[in-house]
């Protein structure tokens, strides 16, 4: 049971790393503007997150305000590991799905601005490149984290049950 405790983590843990590696990558390109490896850094690489900021920037303009929301569940489930609470961990691992959805969501909407929004039978956009990359990491980590977090309740609750 302790390893499926573990795998709770890999869903903020993988959110928390890749939104601060991000983040990085944008502040150095603010400190060095001239770096044309930043500059590919930030359109290419990280071009998922790029389009989270822009679209959030929208609603609020808080700086860093991904790295805020990533930090505060990495902690929140290290928390969770240490104190030996799984209800702390299991809303981590469920509320990091939540932001990688918005995180994919969010380069969706992107590619829709501007657009004529209609019904139509076309193929729908399937991210190429580095954006399907870090799509499907975030997807892998926090559907194995979500996965790992229900299964460790349910077995809770059969066990109650018993």
């Amino acid at each position: 049971m302790h390893g499926l405790t573990r795998l709770q983590l890999i869903g903020p843990l993988v959110l928390f790393a890749t939104v601060a590696a991000a983040d990085v990558a944008a502040y150095e390109l603010a400190n060095a503007p001239a770096s044309a490896w930043l500059w590919f850094l930030n359109h290419e690489v990280f071009s998922i997150f790029r389009k989270s900021r822009a679209v959030f920037a929208g609603y609020v303009n808080l700086p860093f305000v991904h790295v805020f929301v990533a930090s505060l569940l990495a902690a929140l489930a290290v928390a969770g590991l240490m104190l030996r609470k799984n209800l702390l961990l299991a809303i981590s691992s469920n509320l990091s799905l939540v932001c990688a959805g918005f995180l994919v969501y969010s380069s969706f909407y992107w590619k829709s601005l501007g657009q004529v929004q209609a019904a139509s039978t076309i193929a729908v956009h399937v991210p190429t490149g580095s954006d399907a990359y870090f799509v499907a990491l975030l997807a892998a980590g926090s559907l194995v984290s979500f996965a790992a977090s229900h299964y460790v309740y349910f077995r809770l609750l059969r066990q109650r049950a018993e």
